[in-house]
């Protein structure tokens, strides 16, 4: 069920079930690699949700299309709400919801630089009402279900997913070949802001742009991306997320 297509009489009687999972899909509009679209962290949650929806009873809220996307602004088209912004669009979000009488919140994330915003607005939710809320990110699930999938960022993971969801919005023949200027012959990029020396990774507080000129990088290089690749694990990944759903559903609220 979507939020959106509800009036509000009948939002009111949805939120007051105290069975009613609410789930939010979470995003941002920013770079994803030399080929990846800038809708990438948001069009992901969305298609996740809108098969959760045909599979299980939820209610679902009209995506979250802008993130906290500070490492990734010296490339065109991306839109950074800042980490204090997001805290309060997060803090909205599950407090309008909750005033009538929602206390269960399923947030489906695209993108990691979210994280904070939404574990820093869900636990004041949590304290004040005894909410559950649980943070799903979907990317970071995937090769925990399957190792094969690796994760990185506006690589091909989720250039395969765009391909299987959106598969108009990729032209893998256009693809260049990644670019790394790492920073030493024993300082190796690892991830956009990540860099390995001997036998530990180390945090880069850095321009992306300077050490990964194309944006994508941490997984497997853009150009391997498929659409069977998307298939399979955006397939497993709605069923876990539905299978998780349910379970969740059951679970005692916290007083």
């Amino acid at each position: 069920m979507q939020l959106a297509h509800l009036n509000w009489r009948q939002a009111q009687e949805k939120l007051a079930d105290p069975n009613t999972v609410v789930v939010i899909p979470v995003g941002s509009t920013e770079q994803h690699g030399p080929i990846g679209p800038l809708g990438t962290d948001w069009l992901i949650p969305q298609w996740i949700t809108a098969e959760m929806e045909k599979r299980t009873d939820i209610l679902v809220t009209p995506v979250i299309p802008f993130g906290v996307a500070t490492h990734h602004t010296s490339f065109a088209g991306t839109i950074d709400m800042g980490l204090e912004t997001m805290i309060d669009i997060m803090r909205g979000v599950f407090q309008n919801l909750a005033k009538h009488g929602a206390r269960r919140f399923i947030v489906v994330n695209g993108h990691g630089g979210n994280d904070p915003a939404i574990e820093k607005a869900g636990l004041e939710l949590a304290r004040e009402t005894g909410a559950l809320i649980t943070l799903l990110d979907w990317w970071g699930i995937a090769p925990e279900l399957n190792k094969i999938w690796t994760t990185g960022h506006g690589d091909a993971q989720e250039v395969s997913a765009i391909m299987h969801i959106k598969p108009e919005l990729i032209d893998i023949a256009s693809c260049p070949e990644t670019t790394v200027n790492d920073l030493s012959d024993k300082l190796h990029f690892t991830h956009l802001s990540s860099v390995k020396f001997g036998d530990a990774h180390i945090k880069l507080v850095r321009d992306i742009k300077k050490g990964i000129p194309m944006g994508g990088f941490g997984g497997i290089d853009s150009q391997k991306a498929n659409a069977e690749w998307g298939k399979d694990m955006m397939q497993a990944v709605v069923d876990y997320f539905v299978a998780f759903t349910e379970e969740f559903r059951r679970l005692p609220l916290d007083k």
